[in-house]
């Protein structure tokens, strides 16, 4: 038999040196209390605990939001009746410390009352991890299901998986109700399966523990959503495969906007290529041929075809027409003469419409020439209730039904429209918002090179008429004036004689008649030499050679010879370049402006003519500067004129042709030539010599 005192001695050092905090109570309050209870609550005598409650160290309220003191009378009430209870309750230190206790209560009977032992283990630092993980998790449920991401957690063994409430949200599924495998794989796109399928082969078959793939799977609602999948391997010590661990992201936005994007680059680059394809033709047929092709293949169309008229209000007649076809042996609206190459396409175009098959029905270009907006589109449904195109209408074996219309206009920009674009019968289902996108956009870019070709072709008819016109008068002044030579040597030459001849019987007022009628021959004969020469420069078709123009400069001065003794003129020479040009011309051009200079040179002083030359980028830039009287500012681009003069010819002779033969000679060498006004009150000529 054991001994009462030795199992009394061990209860109670059981008692004293247990680490949890044990106590006896009944109605009275604490009976008995061990150190460690004392400890627990931080107080420095265990006697100073009896008589009172075990729920006087209790906040008022407990961590469910429940009343301490309810809640300790409901459990104690539980105790008496059922004998045992085990819970977690919070307390409060003396010095107000909270804590938190794994609670045993057991009733007894003690003496002749019921009491109840009690037993608190501090269990603080495992709740607070379990309260950590909780918000843990509850912030991992928040994020996935914030940021749409689902979990999943395959069982290599078992062929299980958990897929997160997330997951099934994705596909539109009831959270709970997929667990396998099969659930996945089933709903994942037929053609992403192998590829998908593969991935997972190859992972575990590696020692990578990194997955990623991408593939589409089936909602509920039929469509398929674009999935990126991520997660990690897990293996036994002998690197066996057991788990396989993931998310599941729905990337179905992110995937539509790059083939959006990736979409518009090769749409921006089949621009690109039929933009500088387009840039090359010359005609608008060439232009009508490249852009049906081009519309056809971007949006998919079996036809398609360009209208270029006046306006499309059915008032002009279509000037021309080009199409494309899948069909070689289709006929367009109206149709044109017809060619097949070797892609089975068929391609024309026709100056004047031919007969419509069927008088009664609205043929395509007619239709055109109602339409009041920018775009039109017509499904196959419109276009069964309301057939247009009257070949297009009439199916055959080589000429298939309309199935869908979309036209487009062409404008100029400034409210004329120039035709047309239109396709029909889409390949598949009907024309979308993406066709007529591109249609616009392949419009835009016609138009603006439709305006091109049109003021390309007006400016060569332009150029043409002013070069006949230009050679006109380059004839005209060439044959008049030699036709005007013969008869005005003649008139010279018979003055001169008479004059020679019966001057003394003439008398002295016959004699200046006569003198006045020589002068006058004279001034005509060096006007007719200066259209000579004037119609001569353009006509010049000398080649270019190496010109010294300080050479150039110094046979006008000989030329000019007299014209500088006479007037005591300086001229100024700073070194010259050597230039390409015609030599005779350039002398002419020099000669010219020094003996300008010399002609309107000031009375009251000698002239002095300054001459120099600068180099530019692409040109040299010469200068002949005077001190003469110098030309106004309203004057100075008139002074280029032919037959200006600024001054009376009674007083400076001249012909008015000398300035414009200069400006002549400078355009025939590539420059340009005007007048400043110099320091010194003259002119200062400016040209330019290209190198």
């Amino acid at each position: 038999m054991s001994d009462p005192l030795s199992e009394s001695v061990l209860r109670n050092v059981l008692f004293e040196q247990s680490s949890d905090a044990q106590f006896i109570y009944n109605s009275q309050g604490i009976l008995q209390c061990n150190p460690a209870m004392a400890k627990m609550l931080r107080v420095s005598d265990p006697e100073a605990l009896v008589g009172r409650n075990p729920s006087d160290f209790s906040p008022q309220f407990q961590i469910d939001g429940s009343l301490s003191s309810e809640k300790s009378q409901r459990i104690e009430t539980w105790v008496r009746r059922h004998g045992k209870h085990r819970f977690d309750w919070l307390f409060r230190r003396d010095d107000g410390d909270e804590f938190v206790c794994e609670v045993t209560l057991t009733g007894v009977r003690f003496g002749a009352e019921d009491a109840i032992v009690g037993v608190w283990r501090e269990v603080t630092d495992r709740r607070i991890e379990q309260e950590e993980l909780r918000r843990a998790q509850t912030r991992l449920q928040h994020a996935l299901r914030g940021g749409d991401v689902g979990l999943w957690d395959w069982n290599l063994a078992t062929n299980e998986v958990f897929y997160s409430d997330q997951w099934h949200r994705q596909l539109g599924e009831t959270p709970g109700t997929l667990s396998e495998y099969v659930d996945w794989e089933s709903r994942v796109h037929p053609e992403d399966l192998p590829n998908a399928i593969e991935r997972v082969k190859t992972l575990l078959a590696s020692s990578n523990c990194e997955y990623e793939s991408s593939f589409r799977m089936r909602h509920a609602s039929g469509v398929y959503r674009w999935i990126l999948a991520r997660g990690q391997v897990f293996r036994d010590p002998s690197g066996q495969p057991t788990r396989l661990l993931g998310v599941h992201l729905d990337v179905t936005a992110q995937k539509e906007h790059e083939q959006r994007l990736n979409k518009d680059l090769h749409l921006s680059e089949v621009m690109l290529q039929t933009l500088e394809s387009t840039l090359k033709v010359t005609s608008l047929e060439g232009l009508s041929t490249i852009v049906c092709q081009q519309a056809r293949r971007l949006c998919s169309a079996e036809i398609a075809g360009m209208d270029l008229c006046d306006s499309l209000n059915g008032k002009h007649p279509i000037h021309g027409r080009s199409y494309s076809s899948k069909y070689p042996s289709y006929q367009a609206p109206r149709s044109p003469q017809t060619t097949t190459d070797d892609e089975n396409q068929a391609e024309g175009t026709a100056a004047e419409p031919e007969p419509a098959e069927h008088p009664d029905d609205l043929a395509l270009c007619d239709f055109f020439g109602s339409l009041d907006q920018a775009v039109v589109l017509l499904s196959a449904d419109q276009l069964r209730s309301h057939p247009i195109g009257c070949t297009l209408c009439h199916p055959t074996a080589h000429r298939p039904p309309l199935r869908g219309v979309l036209v487009c206009l062409l404008s100029d920009g400034k409210g004329q429209t120039l035709g047309a674009i239109w396709l029909s019968d889409k390949e598949e289902g009907d024309f979308d918002d993406e066709d007529q996108s591109i249609l616009r956009q392949l419009a835009y870019i016609v138009s603006t090179l439709i305006v091109r070709l049109n003021a390309q072709v007006e400016l060569r008819r332009q150029t043409e008429l002013l070069d006949e016109s230009n050679e006109e008068l380059k004839q005209f002044a060439y044959v008049a004036s030699h036709d005007l030579q013969q008869p005005l040597r003649a008139i010279s030459n018979y003055a001169e004689f008479i004059n020679e001849d019966y001057g003394e019987k003439l008398g002295e007022e016959g004699r200046r008649y006569l003198q006045l009628q020589i002068a006058a021959a004279k001034r005509m004969k060096k006007l007719i030499d200066d259209l000579l020469q004037y119609s001569r420069v353009s006509r010049d078709d000398a080649e270019f050679t190496s010109v010294n123009m300080d050479e150039v400069v110094q046979e006008a001065m000989r030329r000019l010879e007299v014209s500088i003794e006479e007037t005591s003129a300086v001229v100024r020479q700073q070194a010259l370049p050597t230039v390409r040009g015609i030599e005779s011309r350039l002398c002419q051009l020099m000669q010219n402006l020094i003996g300008n200079a010399i002609k309107y040179r000031d009375p009251s002083r000698p002239p002095v003519i300054a001459i120099s030359a600068n180099e530019q980028p692409e040109h040299w830039l010469f200068v002949v500067e005077d001190n003469g009287i110098g030309i106004e500012v309203k004057f100075r681009l008139e002074v280029f004129q032919v037959f200006r003069r600024l001054h009376d010819g009674s007083k400076i002779e001249g012909t008015g042709i000398g300035l414009s033969l200069c400006k002549r000679i400078v355009q025939r060498h590539g420059g340009e030539i005007w007048v400043e006004a110099s320091p010194d009150g003259g002119c200062r000529f400016c040209f330019q010599i290209m190198k």
